[in-house]
């Protein structure tokens, strides 16, 4: 059975030698504005993706649609590429977008943004998403939910999928505060509990996924409670974590009882090393590390099991991660420039130059 992933297997193999590598990203944090960025990005594999949207964007917006492009396509090549057996637990997988997507979309609603001011944010090929291959969300549904005048009738259209469902459970707190905090968290809640329900062991080597998604669902609830502790209302914040962490109850309890964001720090010592985030925060009072850091310490982490698996699902999920993590050092670095965000902060929060 393991023989299905022989061909994925080479072919993103390949694949993968296309992707930036470090002295790349240096070289972005070096180049000074939105057309050296499009230009490099050109010639180091976006040159179809900046073409693609081009007519309709330029400077800072182009560079995100054509890296949200650049990233939908090499996902679905990646799904189109896994054997049907292991096909829905990675198209569940990439609903992430999805949600991230309608995250996006209910944000801007509530901002009264724009269509047109919304379209470069989301995740997709030419405006294909990839829950099309999930069975979620098309074309036809996202042109229709960014038409939609506000959140109440884009939650209404959604019923037909879990993301309304999901999204319905909150709205009566919304109502109230006119808050979506809570109607991002639902969406969030939604896709974990999915992942844990599709997730299935199929040759016997994919148990590092289901770690994992785990440990994914633990830096949430980590952010969360740090970010509690940082802005006060500790008393609500079990209502905000995701269940199916690997974390115990106990240690997240501990956790939420800490004194200081230090303490939470030291408490998580077998969990993640901090050092670094732990030493800017204490320099600058900032979160952004602790984030950056955990994420990276994830990554690198997993890719490193996932590539070291024999012939599997896993080897799929690795090329995956090294596309996200592409996705998101490019958008920091662009992100930084157009904020003046320091190089510092920009390095701390990305994957590949950390």
């Amino acid at each position: 059975m393991q023989s299905v992933y022989g061909l994925p297997f080479g072919t993103l193999k390949v694949k993968r030698t296309e992707l930036l590598k470090r002295q790349d990203y240096e070289e972005l944090i070096r180049l000074s504005g939105p057309s050296d960025f499009l230009s490099y990005l050109s010639n180091h594999g976006y040159d179809s993706d900046i073409a693609a949207n081009s007519s309709q964007y330029s400077g800072y917006n182009l560079i995100e649609a054509a890296t949200n492009t650049h990233l939908a396509k090499l996902n679905r090549l990646a799904l189109s590429l896994t054997p049907k057996e292991g096909r829905d637990l990675v198209a569940s997988y990439l609903s992430k977008w999805d949600v991230m997507n309608i995250k996006t979309i209910l944000v801007a609603k509530n901002l009264n943004y724009k269509v047109e001011d919304t379209e470069m944010h989301l995740v997709s090929e030419n405006m294909t998403a990839l829950g099309i291959f999930a069975g979620l969300l098309n074309h036809t549904d996202y042109k229709n939910i960014l038409s939609m005048s506000g959140i109440e009738e884009i939650i209404s259209y959604l019923l037909r999928y879990g993301y309304g469902k999901a999204l319905l459970s909150y709205l009566d707190d919304y109502r109230k505060t006119n808050d979506i905090t809570s109607l991002l968290l639902s969406l969030d809640l939604y896709y974990y509990s999915m992942m844990r329900e599709k997730f299935r062991f199929y040759t016997g080597t994919e148990g590092p996924i289901y770690r994992f998604i785990r440990k994914t669902i633990d830096i949430k609830n980590i952010m969360t409670i740090m970010k509690f502790k940082a802005f006060g209302g500790e008393e609500n914040v079990t209502s905000y974590l995701l269940q199916g962490g690997g974390l115990s109850d106990q240690m997240l309890d501990d956790l939420i009882k800490s004194s200081s964001i230090e303490e939470i720090a030291q408490k998580l010592k077998q969990f993640s090393d901090l050092t670094r985030s732990l030493e800017l925060y204490k320099r600058r009072g900032t979160l952004t590390g602790f984030e950056g850091e955990l994420y990276r310490n994830l990554y690198w982490e997993f890719i490193g099991i996932f590539e070291m698996s024999p012939l599997s699902l896993n080897n799929i999920l690795a090329y995956l991660l090294r596309v996200e993590a592409e996705w998101k050092d490019v958008r920091n670095i662009f992100l930084g420039k157009y904020y003046n965000i320091d190089e510092e902060t920009v390095r701390m929060i990305s994957i590949n130059i950390g």
